[in-house]
């Protein structure tokens, strides 16, 4: 049916469609309907379910004349399999089909906040009935390919590796930095540092260490919540794959987004050598890093690699002991900003506590809240935003029965 857009994601939907158009039976109609109604439910999808699948399909159509697009590279040759493709899609989004009365302004569920599917889905719809003729369809969707990209990167904010394949991770905890209280000045530095990278200027690769629960993984994730929209996404790499890393980057230098790398929990143990592949492609690799990859990461160590008593002076074992340390101290060296998330004080804790029981409507006395706090904390062995946060879910549930 298609010779170049012939990768039609949930592919069933379209056939069931085809089929009771051909056969007009009763249940291969309810089996369409019930489908384009499935599908647009997921995606919190209103209108014409049949336009709005169909522009589903377009974006997510992954073949070579895409990704040549999507990295701005030219294509020789005939053309004419592409148009006659396009014009296809085009004469089946323009299709009249009597039994779709019904989902051709489909309401089910009340539009409530953004939804990046829908909203990315409405805005192609609206720029299409703006002028319904062949070149706007085929404009609008061309440039969607040149700016966006292929579909995956424009609707997801975060990918995971598995085998050298970027995979979506389809939810992303919902935090912003007004969810993390206090660490600002670290906040600052950590979005002042992205802005650089995302508008174009000099930036660096950087490492949050520090104390556990201290609110170094949910900065990063806040991050991505906060730059979204101006073409942020991360790749979570593991240090098992630190091989890869070099794969990952070659795939992404042309694509029309910007990247963080980003490797959490990061550590290294003596026999270790997965950081020596990292040094390579943060600093001193025969090809530089892309202009739209940044390496983030946070650690427990701020040296990242274990260190032993060996190393500060048993001359026995290494007679060379200044070349260790500095081997073992390089990789965090290559990280240009360094922020460290302390342990909160006493009164930090404090005042974490009583203002995340305000933005939770825990409504017990301040004395008791603080009292059942302390002994909380002192349970749990650590002054900390997770403690805190674990606290108010804990105080919670035993106040509310």
């Amino acid at each position: 049916m298609f010779y170049i857009f012939n990768n039609i994601k949930e592919k069933y939907i379209f056939d069931s469609v085809i089929k009771a158009r051909l056969s007009l039976e009763k249940k291969d109609i309810f089996e369409a309907v019930s489908n384009l109604v499935t599908f647009s439910t997921k995606w919190k999808l209103t209108g014409n379910l049949w336009q709005k699948y169909l522009l589903y399909t377009l974006i997510h159509n992954d073949n070579p004349y895409t990704r040549a697009i999507e990295k701005n590279q030219k294509t020789s040759g005939d053309d004419s399999l592409i148009l006659r493709d396009l014009r296809g899609y085009y004469d089946y989004y323009n299709l009249e089909i009597d039994f779709m009365e019904d989902v051709k302004d489909f309401t089910f569920l009340k539009e409530t906040g953004s939804h990046y599917v829908r909203d990315l889905l409405n805005e192609l719809t609206e720029k299409i009935e703006k002028k319904n003729t062949f070149d706007n369809f085929k404009d609008t969707i061309l440039e969607f390919y040149r700016t966006k990209g292929l579909s995956d990167m424009a609707i997801y904010k975060a990918f995971r590796v598995n085998d050298g394949v970027l995979i979506p991770i389809k939810h992303v905890l919902e935090i912003s930095f007004d969810d993390l209280i206090g660490y600002d000045e670290h906040k600052k530095i950590l979005c002042e540092n992205t802005e650089e990278f995302i508008n174009g200027r000099p930036y660096n690769n950087v490492l949050l260490y520090g104390d556990a629960g201290t609110g170094k993984s949910s900065s990063v994730k806040a991050l991505i919540n906060k730059y979204f929209d101006r073409g942020l996404r991360i790749i979570e790499v593991y240090k098992h794959q630190m091989k890869e890393i070099s794969k990952i980057i070659d795939t992404l230098k042309s694509r029309p987004y910007f990247y963080i790398i980003y490797m959490d929990d990061l550590s290294f143990e003596e026999d270790e050598i997965e950081y020596k592949y990292l040094k390579s492609i943060i600093e001193g690799g025969i090809e530089p890093k892309p202009n739209n990859v940044v390496i983030y990461a946070t650690s427990n160590r701020r040296h990242l690699i274990k260190e032993t008593f060996k190393d500060n002076g048993d001359i026995f074992d290494d007679l060379h002991r200044n070349e260790t340390e500095a081997e073992k101290l390089s990789l965090a060296y290559r990280f240009g900003i360094k922020i460290f998330y302390s342990s909160l004080t006493p009164s930090e804790f404090k005042n974490m506590v009583i203002e995340l029981a305000k933005r939770n409507d825990v409504n017990i006395e301040e004395n008791l809240l603080l009292k059942e706090a302390n002994i909380f904390q002192m349970n749990n062995g650590t002054l900390s935003g997770r403690c805190a946060t674990q606290f108010i879910s804990y105080i919670y549930n035993k106040y509310k029965k």
